[in-house]
């Protein structure tokens, strides 16, 4: 999990958004980040969608230690969660704005 320096920073930028947050958790010298990208889906309010261009860019910069979105209405990973995690095997964080709830799902 991450520390709650920087969940507190996430949860902020999540309680004030009316679509889903997405991007990764990093590594960069020892450094643990946010990095928040653009929501590409089109309905953004319930899904999220990273594009592949977005993924690379900080894939050959970073460490990736999370995927990372937000959930309005759960705190379970979505069958569309669990298929994007095992396809790209990164770990996935989930942050519940509603019942303000962290869910892990590592790579098996």
């Amino acid at each position: 999990m991450i520390n709650n320096d920087l969940k507190e920073h996430i949860k902020s930028i999540c309680i004030n958004k009316t679509t889903e947050v997405c991007g990764f958790i990093v590594f960069d010298e020892n450094k643990e980040f946010f990095l928040e990208l653009e929501n590409k889906h089109p309905r953004s309010d319930n899904f999220f969608l990273i594009s592949p261009i977005d993924y690379l860019s900080v894939k050959n910069k970073f460490t990736i230690k999370y995927l990372f979105h937000n959930h309005n209405n759960s705190d379970s990973f979505s069958e569309s969660d669990i298929h994007y995690q095992k396809f790209h095997c990164l770990d996935m964080l989930i942050y519940n704005v509603n019942t303000d709830n962290w869910s892990e799902m590592k790579c098996k």
